[in-house]
């Protein structure tokens, strides 16, 4: 998946589901204030009633407003916080609880203020001390704490949720594509022009090496099973089996007019990852798409480099009419490796060479 996917925030936090769950925590957290308040046991001497400013349920009622709006602020907060490309995870977690807290806390205190100000007892009562001393409204923000944490925790809830559901989803698409990229890749293989002159190869070293008619054969019989495995990945020794393969039937059909040129350090990438069919695929556009003779003969270069990259590259030899392509398709190519692993597949092309680099991923 991409950074855009992983920052797009209104896929869970939009603006209506924040009103929703901000109005849910605000009317959960005042409904267990009136359990608390009716249904404790008293831990401290009974306090006089206490004749405030204004009616008692007046201010409740502000208050519930003013811990929704609490509620919606710190939302907000954790939206554009979760949405900016933090570097490090780190700065993104300090970030976001840091601030969160600190926002609550001012937010606590501002309410504070105001209950202060506009309701406070004119004359307080034996035993109650409304003033705003640290310790006041050091309770006030204990008090408050509940409704600074469950913004953030179900934040991140969401966001984990999301990702989940996007990683599945991706998932899906990649099973899609592998299926339809087996089935291109088949399809290609069981094309009449691919077998009748497959069929005609094999008739002429019939006639002429009985030995190499059977070597022909078989390497005709991996390359269609490989193209009937039902795996999501394949090692670089795996895939590189089937392209020689595949390699050894076209050297047997061009002869010396096609030449592939290995360079693969396999004590360091053997077991290094690649999509199935992608250096088959890669190869069969080469043949397909150049002109192969004895005049202009093609060379297939397949390489790996020391950043984790394997190279598939030959000179451009355009052939007069144009062919439209029916195999793997670098696009089909580039969306697999995006979908599976979020690397980027590099297609070069200057008119006069022409190569693709695969990244090579160490575990699955």
């Amino acid at each position: 998946m991409n950074k855009n996917e992983k920052n797009n925030v209104n896929s869970y936090l939009s603006i209506k589901r924040i009103a929703f769950i901000s109005l849910a925590i605000t009317v959960g957290f005042y409904v267990l204030f009136v359990l608390k308040r009716y249904f404790s046991r008293p831990m401290l001497p009974v306090i006089p009633p206490v004749e405030y400013r204004s009616p008692y349920w007046v201010i409740v009622s502000v208050n519930i407003v003013f811990s929704f709006i609490m509620a919606f602020l710190l939302f907000l907060y954790e939206r554009v916080a979760l949405g900016y490309p933090f570097k490090l995870k780190r700065d993104e977690v300090m970030a976001n609880i840091v601030g969160s807290v600190l926002i609550g806390l001012v937010i606590s205190t501002l309410i504070t203020l105001l209950n202060h100000v506009f309701w406070a007892p004119p004359t307080p009562p034996p035993g109650f001390h409304p003033g705003l001393s640290f310790g006041h409204i050091y309770r006030c923000w204990l008090g408050d704490m509940p409704m600074i944490v469950l913004p953030i925790m179900i934040s991140y809830l969401l966001r984990s949720m999301y990702l989940e559901n996007l990683v599945a989803v991706e998932n899906e698409t990649l099973r899609a594509e592998n299926l339809n990229s087996r089935y291109e890749a088949l399809k290609n293989q069981m094309d009449p022009h691919f077998l009748f002159n497959s069929l005609n190869t094999l008739k002429s070293l019939i006639d002429v090496d009985v030995d190499k008619a059977g070597d022909f054969v078989q390497q005709l019989s991996v390359v269609l099973r490989s193209s009937l495995q039902n795996n999501e990945v394949a090692t670089l020794a795996e895939e590189l089996k089937c392209a020689r393969s595949y390699c050894k039937m076209m050297k047997m059909r061009y002869g010396d007019n096609l030449v592939f040129d290995h360079h693969i350090d396999h004590d360091k990438y053997d077991n290094y990852h690649v999509l199935p069919l992608s250096i088959q695929g890669l190869i069969e556009n080469a043949i397909k798409h150049n002109v192969i003779s004895s005049k202009q003969p093609l060379t297939v270069h397949i390489y790996t480099d020391d950043d984790n990259n394997l190279i598939i590259s030959n000179k451009i030899q355009p052939k007069i009419g144009k062919e439209e392509g029916t195999g793997i398709g670098l696009a089909n190519l580039a969306e697999r490796y995006r979908i599976k692993w979020n690397e980027n597949v590099d297609i070069f092309d200057d008119g006069k060479n022409f190569s693709v680099t695969l990244p090579l991923k160490l575990n699955d």
